[in-house]
């Protein structure tokens, strides 16, 4: 990743699935007029058809680093990130019992500034291939809360309706 300027602020939506990530993450920028990538995963399953499995594990981080550093090279103050390398890390553990060496390297050796962790404190919504219930949103918070904290990430809480996610973001980003 190129070195564009010291005046960009990375900035990270983390946590389980459907925890508000993309809302938050497009809403900020829309507000501030900055860029943000979206969570290629998402990209990813929408063109498979199959579920995914251990194969698509280093597409989705080339695809995920892609996205970024697109939204990146179009940013001026700030870029917004919906999730990053450390959800790939996370799911490649949790549904592979896998680590794949250079995605754990890459994301050590990237640089964001400030990590917002999404509560799964809104209603869960279901999205066929994304998500897998309730339950697993639950489970999937705790291993996000247990990852941060592994990697030594300080991260600030959001939780309550996007209005409030957005005044936290935009007081902390001031």
């Amino acid at each position: 990743m190129p070195a564009k300027s010291n005046k960009i602020r990375r900035v990270v939506f983390i946590g389980a699935e459907c925890t508000g990530k993309s809302a938050i993450a497009q809403a900020v920028a829309e507000r501030l007029g900055e860029p943000w990538s979206r969570e290629y995963v998402r990209q990813h399953v929408d063109q498979l058809d199959r579920p995914l499995d251990k194969s698509d594990l280093e597409p989705i981080a080339r695809g995920q680093i892609r996205l970024e550093d697109a939204a990146y090279a179009k940013a001026s103050k700030y870029v917004f990130h919906d999730t990053n390398l450390l959800s790939s890390i996370l799911y490649a553990e949790h549904y592979f019992n896998t680590h794949i060496e250079w995605v754990d390297e890459s994301f050590q050796s990237r640089v964001y500034d400030r990590y917002f962790f999404c509560q799964p404190d809104i209603p869960w919504k279901a999205d066929p291939g994304q998500r897998e219930s309730p339950q697993e949103r639950e489970k999937l918070h705790k291993l996000f809360e247990s990852t941060l904290e592994r990697f030594q990430i300080p991260c600030i809480p959001l939780e309550g309706s996007l209005v409030q996610r957005m005044n936290t973001v935009l007081k902390s980003c001031s």
